[in-house]
C-alpha cells in the first residue's frame, strides 16, 4: 500500500509538471500573439526611421542615442529586476496572500528614487558616455555633439519604460502576460505618429523621433498601471523599512553586473561600429532588429511566461517538474529558432530590402545591413537558450554562474571584436534543419529568384509567400518525422481550457 501510494505521488508530480510545462507553452503564444504584433508595428517603426534617416551620420547620431539610455534600461529595468523580483513577489504571494501589492508598491517607490538619480547624472555625463560609446563620432564634424544632445533628451525615457518594467514584473507574478506583451506596441505608434506628423510640419526628423520615444515610453506605462492597481498593487510606503525589498536589492546586485556584462558588448561593438565610419552603427542596429523578430518574439515571450513557474517549482522537493518545464522550453526555443535561422540566412537580402529599402535608405545600405543580418542568424539559439538557462539559475537562486558565463562571453566577444572587425568590418562585429533549407533555396533561387525591381507588394508578398513556404516545409517534416515538439506546441494550444 505504502508503495502504491508513492507510484501515485509520484505520477501525479509528473502529470502536475507535464501540466505545468503545457500552461508554460499556452502563456507563451499567448505573448507572442501580441508580441507579433508588437514585433510588426515595430517594422512600420524601423521603416520609417529608414525613411526619414537613410542609413548616415544622422542616423548614426539618433541610434546611438537611443540605445545608451536603453542599454541601462537592460540592466536596471528588465534585466536585474523582473529575476529579482518575480520569485519574491511568488514567496510573499504565498506565505502572506495579498501583500504581495504592498511590497511591489514599495519597490517601485524604491526603483523611482534610483532612476530620478541615474536619469540626471546620465543627462549631466551624456558627452562622456557618448564619449565612451562611441568617441569615433568625433571624425565627423557635427555628429558627436548631435548624439550628445539627443542622448540628454532620449536619457528620461529609461525612467518611464524602467517604471513600466516593474508593473510588467508584477503583472506576470500574477499570471497575467498579455497586456504586458501588448506595451511596445504604443512605443512604436507614438514613433511613427510623431515622425509623420511632426516632421512634415517643419519639425526635424530627429526632434521628432524624440518627441515619439518619450510619448511611447509614458504610454507603457499608463497601459499597466490601471491592470497592477485591480490585481492589488499600492503604490507608496516606506521601502528602506521593508525586509523584502532590501533582500530583492541584494539578489538584484548580482544581476546588475551579469546584465551589466551583456552591455558592456554592446559598448565594444559601438566603440568599434563608430570607428569604421559613417553609417555602420546603422547597419548592424538595423540587422539585429531583422533578427530580434524571433528573439525577441518567441524566445523573450518564453522567457517571460517560463519565470514565474520555475520560480515556484524551485522551491518543490525533487524539482521533477522543474526539470519538465526547463527541457521543454529549451527544445521548443529550438524548435523555432533553428529554422528560423536558416530563413534569414537564405532570405536575409529580400527581407531587409523589404523592409528599409525606402526614402534615404538604399540598396547599398540593403547589402551592407544583409550582410550583418547572416552573423547575427547564426547565433540564434545560443541567445535565446541563454535566456532560458538564466532564468533557471535565478529561480535557484544561483546567480554565480550566470556572472561567470556572461564574464568569460564577454572576454571572447571583446577578443574576436578586434580580430575580426579589421577584415569583416561590421559584419565582424555581428560574427561575435536541412530539409527546408533545401525547399527555401530550390523555390528562392531557381524557380522564383527575387527581384530588386518588382514593385514593393510585389516583392512583400515574395518574402512573405516564401516565409510561409518554409513554415510549411518545416512544420511538416517535423510533424512527419514525429518529433515532440509539434504535438507539445498545437496540441498545448488546441487543449485550451482543458490545461
Amino acid at each position: 500500500m505504502a508503495k502504491e501510494g508513492e507510484d501515485s505521488k509520484a505520477a501525479h508530480t509528473i502529470a502536475g509538471g507535464l501540466s505545468d510545462a503545457r500552461r508554460v507553452v499556452r502563456s507563451a503564444w499567448g505573448i507572442t500573439a501580441w508580441t507579433a504584433v508588437s514585433r510588426l508595428t515595430g517594422v512600420l517603426r524601423d521603416a520609417t526611421i529608414a525613411r526619414f534617416l537613410g542609413a548616415s551620420a544622422l542616423s548614426d547620431a539618433f541610434y546611438t542615442a537611443f540605445r545608451i539610455p536603453n542599454a541601462f534600461r537592460a540592466i536596471v529595468g528588465e534585466g536585474g529586476l523582473p529575476g529579482a523580483f518575480v520569485p519574491m513577489a511568488k514567496k510573499v504571494e504565498r506565505e502572506r496572500p495579498g501583500a504581495e501589492g504592498t511590497y511591489a508598491g514599495r519597490m517601485l517607490t524604491l526603483l523611482l528614487l534610483v532612476l530620478v538619480v541615474l536619469t540626471a547624472l546620465g543627462v549631466a555625463a551624456a558627452p562622456f558616455l557618448v564619449t565612451l560609446f562611441a568617441e569615433g563620432f568625433k571624425a565627423t564634424p557635427g555628429k558627436f555633439e548631435l548624439t550628445v544632445a539627443l542622448t540628454r533628451w532620449l536619457f528620461p525615457y529609461i525612467l518611464l519604460v524602467s517604471a513600466a518594467a516593474l508593473l510588467e514584473a508584477f503583472l506576470n507574478a500574477k499570471g497575467r502576460f498579455q497586456l504586458s506583451a501588448a506595451t511596445p506596441i504604443a512605443l512604436n505608434l507614438a514613433i511613427v505618429a510623431a515622425a509623420w506628423l511632426l516632421a512634415p510640419a517643419g519639425v526635424s526628423a530627429t526632434t521628432a523621433l524624440v518627441v515619439g520615444v518619450l510619448a511611447g515610453g509614458l504610454a507603457q506605462f499608463l497601459m499597466q498601471a490601471p491592470a497592477a492597481r485591480r490585481l492589488g498593487m499600492r503604490f507608496g510606503g516606506r521601502p528602506f523599512g521593508d525586509p523584502e525589498v532590501k533582500e530583492t536589492a541584494l539578489l538584484i546586485a548580482p544581476r546588475l553586473y551579469g546584465y551589466g556584462v551583456g552591455q558592456i558588448s554592446f559598448l565594444i561593438s559601438s566603440r568599434t561600429l563608430a570607428a569604421l565610419g559613417n553609417a555602420y552603427v546603422t547597419f548592424n542596429f538595423c540587422a539585429f532588429r531583422v533578427v530580434d523578430l524571433v528573439l525577441g518574439g518567441f524566445a523573450v515571450s518564453l522567457t517571460r511566461a517560463v519565470l514565474p513557474s520555475l520560480a515556484e517549482q524551485a522551491q518543490v522537493e525533487g524539482r521533477g517538474s522543474f526539470r519538465e518545464t526547463l527541457s521543454l522550453s529549451l527544445r521548443l526555443v529550438a524548435f523555432v529558432t533553428i529554422p528560423s535561422m536558416v530563413g534569414l540566412l537564405l532570405l536575409a537580402r529580400p527581407v531587409i530590402d523589404v523592409v528599409f529599402r525606402r526614402g534615404r535608405f538604399t540598396a547599398d545600405d540593403v547589402t551592407q545591413t544583409a550582410i550583418a543580418v547572416v552573423f547575427f542568424a547564426i547565433g540564434l539559439y545560443a541567445a535565446a537558450g541563454v535566456k532560458i538557462l538564466t532564468q533557471a539559475f535565478y529561480a535557484l537562486h544561483d546567480t554565480r554562474t550566470p556572472v561567470a558565463v556572461a564574464t568569460f562571453d564577454l572576454a571572447v566577444f571583446w577578443l574576436l571584436c578586434v580580430a575580426l572587425a579589421g577584415p569583416m568590418k561590421h559584419a565582424g562585429v555581428a560574427l561575435a534543419t536541412l530539409v527546408m533549407a533545401l525547399a527555401v533555396l530550390t523555390l528562392a533561387e531557381r524557380l522564383l529568384p527575387y527581384d530588386a525591381t518588382w514593385r514593393f507588394a510585389v516583392r512583400l508578398l515574395w518574402v512573405g509567400g516564401v516565409a510561409a513556404f518554409g513554415a510549411v516545409v518545416f512544420v511538416g517534416t517535423a510533424a512527419l518525422l514525429k518529433a515532440p515538439e509539434v504535438r507539445e506546441t498545437f496540441g498545448a494550444l488546441l487543449r485550451g481550457k482543458s490545461l
